[in-house]
């Protein structure tokens, strides 16, 4: 009998160290609408719009990835900004971390 209080089927999933993780650092504001918008900072050109936050987070994380798997598939650098572009008074900052 083991002395780790969690049984195997309570513990959470872990991802394989061979699955890459990046950070993807996004910037986010509302407009004068309500809309609320959001840019990657270390990514360039990456800009999504959406009624709330949550739906532009998984928005923009669909872009990020979409863009990562894009270099990756074609052996290509990923051209990350760096440092990632400087957050706006009005913005404030999501660290998102993306599993491809």
């Amino acid at each position: 009998m083991s002395n780790d209080p969690l049984s195997t089927s309570q513990r959470l999933p872990t991802v394989p160290s061979s699955v890459p993780v990046f950070n993807c650092v996004v910037h986010v504001s509302h407009d004068a609408q309500g809309k609320v918008q959001g840019r990657v900072a270390n990514l360039p050109d990456l800009i999504c719009t959406a009624a709330t936050e949550r739906d532009l987070l998984a928005k923009i994380v669909k872009e990020f990835k979409r863009a990562v798997r894009e270099c990756s598939e074609k052996n290509a650098p990923i051209p990350w900004v760096d440092p990632p572009k400087a957050k706006d008074p009005n913005e404030q900052t999501r660290l998102i971390p993306v599993h491809l």
